[in-house]
């Protein structure tokens, strides 16, 4: 009886944990806190590795504006050297999947 109800706390403990994990966003952000209306560009390429978008959820804000990431290995790179990324999507928005209206006032 002591092993089961053991079991059923430790069960319950470890699901309880791994809820919480499931809230962390998969966003980052190089700017203050205090900057909340950034532009969301919605690229579809990745600035740093040229992949496609597709579903990632990862995101870099810089300079006023949302860019979305293709995996988690390009976080470093992009956080290292924003400018680098933003000057580049700046310089051929259609490069990067950037639609001729985005960034735009709405």
């Amino acid at each position: 009886m002591k092993r089961s109800l053991a079991l059923v706390s430790l069960s319950l403990a470890l699901g309880l944990a791994g809820c919480g994990a499931s809230n962390t966003q998969a966003t980052a952000s190089t700017e203050p806190a205090a900057q909340t209306s950034a532009v969301d560009l919605h690229n579809t390429v990745c600035p740093v590795s040229g992949d496609a978008v597709e579903t990632s959820k990862l995101t870099q804000t810089y300079d006023g504006k949302v860019y979305h990431l293709c995996c988690a290995d390009c976080t470093k790179p992009f956080k290292s050297d924003p400018a680098k990324y933003a000057k580049a999507v700046a310089a051929d928005p259609a490069k990067y999947g950037v639609k001729a209206d985005a960034g735009g006032p709405k």
